[in-house]
C-alpha cells in the first residue's frame, strides 16, 4: 500500500445467514480522487460503505483508512478519523433555518439552543457564509429548510456533511428524485468539492454518473466487476451483460455500428422512442432472416440504447462501403423525426467520406 492511498479494503467478505452480500472484494483509491460504483440491484453497493462507516462489521478481511484498520470500531469513532456519509434521504433539521443547519454542524460544541439563541461568532458566520455559497444556497440562507426543494436538501445535507471537515465523503444516491436541474446542480457540487476531498458516490443515475464520472467501479453479486473511465465501462462486454440483465448475443461489428447510431440518437441528450424504433427496425431488417430472428436481436439491443458512446472513432473502423451507407441512411433517418440531431449529422456525413452522389441519393 502508497502513502497516497486513502482507502484500501482487502479480501472483504460480508456474510448474512449464508448470503454473502460482500464477497472477497477488493478495492482502493487514492487521496484526492473521485470514484463512482455503480452495479444492480443487489451487487452489494450499500453494505459496501455500511461496512466502511462500521455500521457491519466483516465477515472476513479488513478495511484500511488512511493505513488504520476499522475493524471493531464503534461508528461514531470512524467518523472523527475522518469519514462523512450522506445517506439517500436527507437528514436535516426541518424546522431550522439554512443558515442554522450550517452553524449547528460547523460548531460541534453548540447544541439546538444555542444555535437558536447564542450570537455566532465572526469566525463561524465566515465558515458558514463559505459552505453557503459553495452548494450555492447564499440566497436562501434564512429560509427555514422545511421548504427548500428535494435538490436542495440534498445540497444543503452535502453542504453539513462537508462542514465537518472529513478525508473521505461518502455519497449514498444524491440525485435519486431529482429534476435534471438539480440533478446538475448536484453534480456540479460534487466536482466542485473534489478539488479538495476523496468522495465515493453511489449512484444508479447514469446520465448523472457520466456527468461526474472520473474513475467507475462497477460491483456485482458483492465482488468488483471491473474498473475504469466511463468509456471503458459502458463498452465493457461484461458491464453490458449484468448491469443490464442480458446476454449480449451481438457480433463486435453489429455493436460497433448500434454505437454509432446510438451516439446520432442521443446528441440531443434524450433518446425519443421513435428514433429507439428505427435504429431497432433497420438493424433486424439488416441482420435478421426471419421474424422470430428480428424480434430476438430487437430485444438483444435494446439495453445497449440505453448507453452513450463516443462513437467518432467507431466511425472509422467501419469496414465497408456498404456500412457506411447504411449508416448513413439510418443517421438520416433519425434526423428527419427529430431535427436536434443535426448538430451531429454533418461531422458523420464527413468522417465517413462517401461519394457525393450516395449522400445526395440518401438524402433525396
Amino acid at each position: 500500500m502508497t502513502d497516497n492511498k486513502i482507502l484500501v479494503i482487502e479480501d472483504l467478505t460480508v456474510n448474512f445467514d449464508g448470503f454473502k452480500a460482500l464477497n472477497n472484494l477488493n478495492f482502493s483509491m487514492n487521496t484526492g480522487e473521485l470514484r463512482v460504483i455503480i452495479g444492480p440491484n443487489g451487487a452489494g453497493k450499500t453494505t459496501f460503505l455500511d461496512v466502511i462507516t462500521g455500521k457491519v462489521q466483516p465477515t472476513e478481511g479488513r478495511v484500511l483508512f488512511k493505513g488504520k484498520n476499522l475493524r471493531n470500531i464503534p461508528e461514531y469513532k470512524i467518523a472523527r478519523f475522518g469519514i462523512g456519509r450522506k445517506f439517500q434521504t436527507p437528514r436535516i433539521y426541518l424546522n431550522l433555518t439554512v443558515r442554522e443547519n450550517l452553524d449547528l454542524v460547523c460548531n460541534r460544541n453548540k447544541n439546538v439552543l444555542e444555535t437558536l439563541f447564542k450570537k455566532t461568532s465572526e469566525n463561524e458566520a465566515r465558515n458558514v457564509a463559505g459552505l453557503l455559497a459553495t452548494i450555492g444556497l447564499e440566497t436562501k440562507g434564512n429560509l427555514q429548510a422545511s421548504f427548500l426543494s428535494h435538490g436542495e436538501k440534498q445540497r444543503l445535507e452535502i453542504g453539513m456533511l462537508v462542514a465537518q471537515s472529513p478525508d473521505l465523503l461518502l455519497v449514498d444516491e444524491p440525485v435519486a428524485g431529482l429534476t435534471d436541474e438539480e440533478t446538475e446542480n448536484v453534480g456540479n457540487l460534487l466536482l466542485a468539492l473534489a478539488e479538495s476531498h476523496s468522495i465515493i458516490v453511489i449512484e444508479h443515475d447514469m446520465e448523472f454518473v457520466r456527468q461526474i464520472a472520473r474513475q467507475v467501479t462497477v460491483l456485482h453479486q458483492g465482488s468488483v466487476l471491473c474498473e475504469g473511465n466511463m468509456d471503458q465501462i459502458q463498452n465493457d462486454p461484461k458491464v453490458i451483460e449484468v448491469y443490464l440483465g442480458q446476454e449480449t448475443s451481438v457480433t463486435p461489428q453489429q455493436l460497433k455500428m448500434l454505437k454509432i447510431a446510438a451516439a446520432i440518437a442521443w446528441s440531443d441528450g434524450y433518446l425519443a422512442p421513435e428514433e429507439e424504433q428505427i435504429i431497432l427496425d433497420n438493424f433486424s431488417k439488416r441482420f435478421a432472416n426471419n421474424e422470430e430472428q428480428k424480434e430476438q436481436l430487437k430485444e438483444d439491443l435494446k439495453g445497449y440504447l440505453s448507453l452513450t458512446y463516443s462513437w467518432e472513432e467507431l466511425v472509422t473502423e467501419l469496414e465497408n462501403d456498404s456500412e457506411k451507407e447504411f449508416m448513413l441512411q439510418l443517421a438520416y433517418q433519425i434526423i428527419k423525426v427529430n431535427q436536434e440531431e443535426n448538430k451531429a449529422y454533418p461531422k458523420l456525413v464527413k468522417l465517413l467520406n462517401l461519394p457525393e452522389e450516395i449522400v445526395k441519393n440518401i438524402e433525396t
